[in-house]
């Protein structure tokens, strides 16, 4: 069984590196408890969908659970049957902090006490620990979400497979407007 923990700083891209990863065959879970890491994993070895590849996202939202992160790592990279891979996602300050204008959300540390700047650094002084283990650090700074997708490609084996092309065809009015999800309109 392979799995993957991708963690990493807030705001940096976990969720498009969960999508990729679902995209090409892995059962996802985002935001879970540490704790739980093992035992879902040995739910995961008893399912009989036969789950051999589980990508799970485990970030500082977790609160205090997530300090049991690195105890959790040890006791999986000790079990045989499992293939234990860390990913770890980054970006530059001055990115996240762009990126969080942006959005308009807010840091998971951040408070009416606590500035976003200073948010940034107790998170990257927490999670050093989780990068030092890491088997892939990958900075989002300046990847758009296809670079990132490639990079991610090239790093998890996917023993030949590919993101199935799909294409969709559809006939519409220009008296509603041009479809939202299209790529490309021929008139």
């Amino acid at each position: 069984m392979q799995l993957l923990i991708v963690t990493g700083m807030s705001g940096s891209g976990k969720s498009c590196v969960m999508d990729v990863m679902e995209d090409i065959g892995y059962y996802c879970i985002d935001n879970i408890p540490p704790k739980l890491i093992q035992k879902f994993v040995e739910l995961c070895r008893q399912s009989e969908m036969k789950l051999n590849k589980i990508a799970v996202a485990v970030d500082i939202r977790s609160g205090d659970m997530f300090t049991e992160i690195l105890h959790s790592w040890q006791k999986l990279k000790e079990d045989k049957d499992v293939e234990v891979k860390v990913l770890f996602i980054e970006a530059r300050d001055e990115v996240l902090i762009k990126r969080y204008k942006e959005t308009r959300r807010e840091h998971p540390l951040s408070s009416a006490r606590v500035s976003l700047t200073e948010a940034i650094a107790q998170e990257k002084e927490r999670l050093q620990p989780l990068r030092e283990i890491a088997n892939y650090v990958i900075d989002t700074s300046s990847l758009k979400p296809k670079q990132l997708q490639k990079k991610l490609l090239s790093i998890v084996k996917t023993d030949g497979e590919s993101i199935p092309l799909r294409i969709e065809v559809m006939s519409f009015g220009f008296k509603h407007g041009i479809p939202l999800e299209a790529d490309l309109v021929f008139d």
